[in-house]
């Protein structure tokens, strides 16, 4: 690391199973951007073309080496932010792969280990132990356990070092006879236990797989207090299986702080898009990989819809995946492709800003996903946006796209007043008269080009520092929204052609 590494901060010796020597680039804060994920890749694929005898003697070291062994190259970028980004030649290690790495590495820190804990009540059901714990009893069996009994609850420890649970203390300080009642309890997985009568349990190898701020808040209050009055429930499961453990681990933490909508209701809208999906021939992704668990004969009943599928890449496998089209949904739709290109995750069942798309209003119409996901996929398939398509910054273009398409066809040529999901009955006809909608997509990117042609662009994207930033934050902002009505404005035309076109159709 230092001047002159050409990019790489450091780097692995060769990995002689596959031959390949990993280069390393590491990116801090507010440095990263896909660009500098971009940069990296064509800095390493220019490293042996490079002039040995003007590096760094150990950068000029290594590409020697890799000359002479002939080695691959396998660029690793590591940063401490949340990355989505997918390229068989470059690896992301970010945030969340770096958390994960670290917990696989635990290597079951309980194994071995044995602690007794005293129910007050206590029903047993198959390897279940149902019971109600005093909160005394729980700060003895933390305090006594605390080095090991947390680690497979590791983010859920991360999450309450930095976010006081305010409610949770109050209850203990003023009120602690109602933590039973305010309380949804704890779980504790074992590789087995062991009953000693008066409600006595050894357990071993126990974690706290859920409860754990509960847990901290309670031995926190005890820190403060000699009145640890209260009680809670508390779950013990036997599961010696690791796999078991990870699936009681993932779905106990999945079932809590759902917002807005009860997961119930929040669900039932997406299985609705679903079934509506299937019947037009897609299968609508919910849950990542559950397509692929489906056997090839099941899968192959998946075609599409001839339509539709003019949209599509022809190697499209018709699986819709719920991120994607939720996502596409917010740029063309809502009208907000910078937060659906900054942070997609806050539109996704329980992200922060779910309920502000998928409310009562919201009518469980496949069209009003569908259509923005074709409009999206058409972008990447023929007018070459996204990464693959090789144009230097419609690369990070394509949900700019997808809402400068929807402004054009609801204010100009179906001239919709307010709302733009109140019109998407009215556009079917215009999906499926694919001659028709490809004059208005390709009139889309014709204004999106020229768009970014402009001076006033240019000096937007200078100031943003990246084109990340500026598609991330700046690109649909008051200036640039009367570059692109301008832009659309100097294609009269074209549109009024396209109006009389959509209008005998309608």
């Amino acid at each position: 690391d230092g001047a002159n590494d050409l990019g790489i901060d450091a780097y692995l010796p060769v990995d002689f199973s596959d031959n390949t020597v990993r280069l390393f680039q590491s990116k801090y804060g507010t440095s990263h951007s896909l660009e500098a994920i971009a940069k990296f890749k064509e800095d390493a694929k220019r490293l042996l073309t490079k002039d040995v005898t003007k590096m760094r003697p150990e950068l000029a070291q290594l590409v020697t080496k890799i000359k002479e062994k002939n080695l691959k190259i396998k660029c690793c970028y590591v940063t401490d932010q949340k990355v989505d980004y997918h390229d068989e030649l470059v690896e992301v290690i970010d945030e969340e792969k770096i958390i994960q790495k670290l917990w696989d590495r635990i290597k079951k820190p309980a194994a071995g280990k044995k602690s007794s804990i005293r129910l007050e009540k206590m029903l047993r059901h198959e390897n279940t132990i149902l019971g109600i714990l005093r909160l005394r009893e729980l700060t003895e069996f933390v305090s006594k356990n605390r080095d090991y009994v947390f680690e497979s609850n590791i983010r859920q420890w991360m999450q309450f070092k930095t976010t006081v649970n305010k409610g949770l203390r109050e209850t203990l300080q003023s009120n602690p006879n109602k933590f039973f009642f305010y309380n949804n309890g704890i779980t504790i997985v074992v590789s087995d236990f062991s009953e000693l009568g008066e409600n006595m349990i050894e357990l071993h190898a126990p974690q706290i797989v859920n409860g754990a701020q509960t847990s901290n808040s309670i031995l926190d209050h005890s820190k403060r207090t000699k009145n640890m009055d209260g009680s809670m429930t508390v779950t013990i499961i036997k599961a010696d299986d690791e796999q078991e453990q990870n699936n009681i681990t993932k779905y106990r933490n999945s079932q809590n702080s759902v917002r807005g909508k009860d997961l119930v209701s929040l669900m039932d809208f997406h299985k609705s898009i679903k079934s509506q999906l299937k019947n037009c021939g897609y299968f609508y992704e919910i849950q990542a990989g559950s397509f692929d668990t489906k056997s090839k004969s099941k899968q192959c009943e998946y075609v599409g819809d001839t339509t539709y599928n003019n949209y599509l890449p022809d190697n499209h496998k018709k699986v819709i995946v719920a991120k994607d089209a939720i996502q596409s949904l917010v740029a063309g739709i809502e009208q907000r492709p910078t937060e659906a290109y900054s942070s997609p995750a806050q539109f996704l069942p329980r992200g922060s800003k779910y309920d502000d798309v998928f409310n009562d209003n919201l009518k469980d119409d496949y069209r009003i996903l569908l259509y923005p996901y074709l409009v999206k996929e058409f972008a990447k398939k023929s007018l070459k946006y996204g990464k693959k398509g090789g144009h230097k910054t419609k690369r990070y273009a394509t949900l700019f796209y997808v809402a400068v398409y929807f402004r054009i066809l609801h204010k100009k040529i179906l001239e919709s007043k307010g709302d733009f999901k109140g019109d998407i009955r009215k556009i079917e006809p215009i999906f499926r008269s694919f001659k028709l909608n490809s004059r208005i997509l390709k009139l889309a990117d014709v204004i999106v080009t020229k768009f970014l042609e402009d001076t006033v662009v240019d000096d937007e994207i200078e100031m943003a520092n990246t084109k990340h930033n500026f598609f991330s934050q700046h690109v649909w902002n008051d200036t640039m929204l009367r570059v692109i009505d301008k832009k659309i404005r100097q294609e009269e035309d074209e549109i009024l052609a396209l109006k009389k076109l959509t209008s005998s159709l309608l």
